[in-house]
């Protein structure tokens, strides 16, 4: 399949999200993926968990991938690979995972007190670093301390971690793609990389030498057997080229721009996450709304005198589908699981999600009635779960559930829930006859 077909079919499937489409793109790249995990290998890691990691990578991309940008989808998707891999690799090397927030916090902090040092010429106290950050003293003290924490070494390293016979692996030692290696964002890599290649054999060589690897002129000349002066002399002339074809482009200066934009605004996107009332995996509503509102709900059916039901159901062993078969699969089941349960109940009924495979279920006007509504769910689920074989294997998922009643079993809400909780039991095995019915 050529550039133009990939092309092709990765904007019919930025249009049209097609699954088939995105497993036809996956298929022609398996040799890409396969052979850059190969590079990998001799991190004391299985091959097949690497290049599973790299598939994650290469769906990344495919997700990401922006046609009109006119950059090869082939290199777009190296670096998501590599980067997939190197992520696993170092999360793998590490007993405690340092979050993204507390890690850019520790940063701030650190920069702050560099700041401090130098003005006053001594350590700043935590009460200094409060102030100069706007936070409070016990706050500081507080992340301080936490830092200490993540410099537990890993069970394979210790006192013995330079010993040769070390399980550990060094990141810096795996064998990857040195092209460019600066700490930019893909789309640049991917700019300056194209722009690189633009050159001369000779004037990348150079280049390379010089300010990746570190090398001096004499150095260089030295190695090439050529003069000082006609190394001087060629990166005068391709730096200037580079400078002219970067800046020349402005179309691909509009797109980097726009990247940088994207990734701002994806980070705010994930504050706002945060403060939203809707699960972002099954565009249901969450935990917190559901709260709120069986408080309100159960205010209603006092008013006017009618029962209220809360149904809890679960998927057994969904936790560990993650692992197992990895992000894609597990979040395409409980979008599945999300979609049969919301169909299958009235308008009026309330469908949250929990986490971790419970969904929350508010339904009112609904007393004893309840069992038969909590039965029919359970046996559809359960019914496609069987059919989609996650209820054999190496991972079961099963469904379970429980149910309340206002104001036959509780009053108030917490006390509700709680008891839905406590009554929840597992379906392991469900008739044909049931099933049918």
């Amino acid at each position: 399949m050529t550039d133009a077909d990939i092309h092709k079919l990765l904007r019919e499937y930025k249009k049209e999200q097609s699954q088939e489409i995105r497993n036809r793109i996956v298929m022609q790249y398996r040799n890409l993926v396969e052979s850059v995990a190969r590079r990998f290998s001799g991190v004391a890691e299985p091959m097949e968990d690497l290049a599973q990691e790299g598939y994650i990578g290469l769906l990344s991309a495919i997700e990401g991938y922006d046609a009109d940008k006119g950059v090869k989808f082939s290199t777009y998707a190296t670096h998501f690979i590599i980067g997939q891999i190197k992520h696993h690799l170092r999360d793998r090397g590490k007993i405690i995972k340092e979050p993204a927030w507390l890690q850019e916090l520790n940063q701030r902090v650190t920069r702050v007190m560099e700041a401090l040092c130098q003005e006053t010429g001594r350590i700043p106290t935590n009460e200094e670093i409060a102030d100069a950050m706007g936070m409070t003293e016990e706050a500081i003290t507080e992340m301080l301390t936490s830092r200490e924490i993540f410099k537990v070494a890993s069970l394979d390293g210790g006192a013995e971690q330079d010993d040769e016979n070390s399980a550990t692996y060094d990141m810096d030692r795996v064998k990857a793609d040195p092209v460019v290696d600066f700490q930019l964002p893909i789309e640049d890599k991917v700019v300056l990389e194209g722009a690189l290649q633009r050159l001369k054999d000779l004037e990348q060589c150079i280049i390379q030498e010089f300010y990746f690897k570190d090398r001096s002129q004499t150095e260089i000349a030295v190695s090439m057997g050529i003069s000082c002066n006609y190394v001087s002399h060629i990166l005068r002339n391709s730096t200037r080229k580079l400078k002219k074809i970067l800046m020349s482009d402005e179309l691909m200066e509009a797109h980097m721009e726009l990247a940088r934009m994207k990734r701002k605004l994806d980070e705010q996107q994930v504050i706002i996450q945060e403060q939203t009332v809707i699960d972002a995996t099954t565009r249901l509503y969450n935990r917190f709304y559901f709260d709120n509102r069986l408080s309100e709900e159960i205010s209603r059916a006092s008013r006017h005198q009618y029962p209220l039901a809360a149904l809890v159901i679960k998927l057994e062993g969904y936790r560990h589908l993650n692992r197992a078969y990895g992000t894609i699969r597990s979040e395409e089941t409980i979008r599945y699981a999300a979609k049969i349960i919301s169909e299958s109940v009235r308008k009026v009924d309330i469908v949250t999600y929990f986490d971790d495979g419970v969904f929350g279920l508010i339904l009112p006007h609904t007393g004893d009635q309840v069992q038969v509504v909590a039965d029919r769910l359970a046996n559809r689920i359960h019914s496609w779960l069987l059919e989609s074989g996650l209820t054999e294997g190496k991972i079961q998922v099963q469904v379970a559930y429980g149910h309340a009643c206002y104001p036959m079993h509780c009053a108030e809400a917490n006390t509700l829930i709680n008891k839905a909780i406590e009554e929840m039991k597992l379906i392991s095995f469900i008739s044909d006859l049931a099933i049918a019915a």
